[in-house]
């Protein structure tokens, strides 16, 4: 076993994973992947097997890795523990959080900005997959920076797998169109100043409020997804 090409393709995969790049039920193989890489496939499936600990794929008989679907009840219990936790760290950030960690914050907003203006812009109004990707990717360092200012790397730790588990779940979620980038934006602004006025609970609440709306539109989208597919043509 080589440690060295475990730990890189824990990464690679992962990486993947939460860029949306497996959609839940996808096989993902070994030799492939080890190819890829430029190792063997033995690296490979020691990560899949921490990959797997970590919930984010199964092992299965005769199959090997295939990436989680995850149920209605498992995505309300990642939205609990979020909302368990993030208002808390939000809180706890207006508190401690230094000026370098209020810059990252800031810069995060800023490209989540920069991407919902584009695609207002743009003839269809709905995010394609790179920015779709892009703008997942912001939104998940937005909410790792202000869990990392409050200094607690417990609550770092915890946090990092609820929020790279929703980000795996996200092709089951919703799409991006310009109105729901503008909300996320709006409410991740209106938390970034409560922050940078050392306003806690006012962080607090609008973290809350921001959670809870990811939650209904999260359900609502299942639904709505439900509806359609029982729709007689």
């Amino acid at each position: 076993m080589n440690c060295t090409h475990a730990q890189l393709a824990y990464r690679h995969l992962r990486g993947r994973l939460i860029a949306g790049e497996f959609a839940p039920g996808t096989r993902i193989r070994y030799g492939p992947v080890g190819q890829e890489l430029g190792i063997s496939a033995t690296p490979v499936r020691e990560a899949m097997g921490l990959l797997a600990n970590e919930g984010f794929v199964e092992l299965v008989p005769q199959l090997g890795a295939v990436v989680r679907t995850v149920s209605r009840d498992e995505l309300v219990e990642l939205y609990e523990m979020r909302e368990a936790i993030e208002p808390y760290a939000a809180c706890k950030a207006a508190e401690r959080a230094s000026e370098t960690q209020l810059e990252a914050i800031a810069r995060a907003v800023d490209r989540m900005e920069s991407l919902a203006t584009k695609v207002k812009a743009s003839k269809s109004g709905v995010a394609g997959k790179r920015e779709t990707a892009e703008f997942e990717k912001h939104d998940l360092a937005f909410h790792m920076l202000v869990i990392e200012a409050t200094g607690n790397q417990t609550m770092v730790r915890s946090s990092e797998s609820s929020n790279a588990l929703m980000r795996v779940f996200a092709t089951e979620r919703h799409g991006y169109d310009a109105a729901i980038m503008r909300a996320t934006c709006d409410d991740h602004t209106k938390i970034l100043r409560a922050i940078q006025q050392g306003k806690g609970r006012q962080a607090e609440a609008a973290m809350r409020q921001h959670i809870v709306a990811g939650l209904n539109l999260t359900l609502n989208t299942i639904e709505s997804s439900r509806s359609r597919r029982w729709e007689t043509p």
